[in-house]
Parts: structure tokens; C-alpha cells; sequence
């Protein structure tokens, strides 16, 4: 969980899966992983996590195109190693998101890894009081990335306030 509000960073590093580990790979590959329904991961990751928004009374993010951009990259560059797992470059992204969009307000990030399903991550991240306080978080759009290295899926989440 990453959050950068202003100029000011609060920076934790809550490590959701720890059980998991992170088998060595010698080839990172990306894809766009379907659940049921023919959906995307990315997709059923913004349903799970605007139902939970909705059962709290928050209106949905909207997912937005570039900034899944920035989270897929980011995600294909924890599953490929060449960055490890966590927040690095997260400045980065949200600078990038401001080159493109204008002045994000407000940003937040959830990465996680594992063999979980759309709906198990989401449902990681809501029992995680950092995780769960950035899905909560008055947040307006979002993106969303995810990447395989094996049998491994990593995921992020980045939050912005526009």
C-alpha cells in the first residue's frame, strides 16, 4: 500500500501475501488473465472492488486506460524481476498520470502476488487495513494491471483524485 497525497508521501510497505513465495523463473510472461464470464482479471478486479465501494455507500471508480497503463507496466516489471516486489517507481507512475491527465489531486496503490483469483485478491486487500482504506479512499479513478511469471499473478491497483 502506497499513498502520495500533495507533496507529502506516507509510505508503508505491507507485504498482503507473505505465504506466497515467488518461484525463480527464467522467462516473465504478461497476459490479460479471463475469469469466468469471459471477463478480463482487470475487469472482475474493478468489479470486486466497486462492490465492496457500493456495500460501504461509494460510488465506483472508473477505470481508466492510462493509468492501467502505468499499472500493467508495473505489474509486467514485478513478474519479470527486473523490479522487485512493492511500491518502487510508484512516484514515477503518478508523475506520468499527471503528464497525460493534469494534476492528480491525491494517489494510492495496492500491489499484490499469488495463485488468486480476481476475487481472492480483492478480498485480500479488504482484510488488509492499508489496502482496505485505499479501496475506500475518495478516489475517482482507477487502474489496473496484472502480469504471470509462471504460475505466479501479480497485481496492482493505483488510485487517483482528480
Amino acid at each position: 500500500m502506497f499513498v502520495l497525497k500533495g507533496r507529502s508521501i506516507l509510505t508503508f510497505l505491507v507485504v498482503l501475501f507473505s505465504a506466497f513465495q515467488v518461484s525463480a523463473c527464467s522467462h516473465a510472461t504478461t497476459r490479460q488473465a479471463s475469469d469466468e464470464g469471459g471477463n478480463t482479471m482487470e475487469e472482475q478486479i474493478l468489479y470486486y472492488t466497486n462492490r465492496f465501494r457500493a456495500s460501504k455507500g461509494l460510488k465506483p471508480l472508473q477505470l481508466d486506460s492510462y493509468c492501467s497503463q502505468q499499472a500493467a507496466r508495473h505489474s509486467r516489471d514485478m513478474a519479470d524481476g527486473s523490479t522487485g516486489f512493492g511500491h518502487e517507481g510508484f512516484e514515477d507512475r503518478v508523475a506520468n498520470i499527471s503528464k497525460k491527465m493534469g494534476r492528480v489531486g491525491s494517489a494510492a496503490e495496492n500491489v499484490a502476488y499469488g495463485t488468486l483469483s480476481a476475487e481472492a485478491v480483492v478480498d485480500g486487500w479488504i482484510k488488509s487495513p492499508g489496502h482496505r482504506k485505499n479501496m475506500l479512499g475518495d478516489y475517482n479513478l482507477i487502474g489496473i494491471g496484472s502480469a504471470r511469471s509462471g504460475r505466479i499473478t501479480f497485481f496492482t491497483q493505483v488510485f487517483i483524485k482528480k
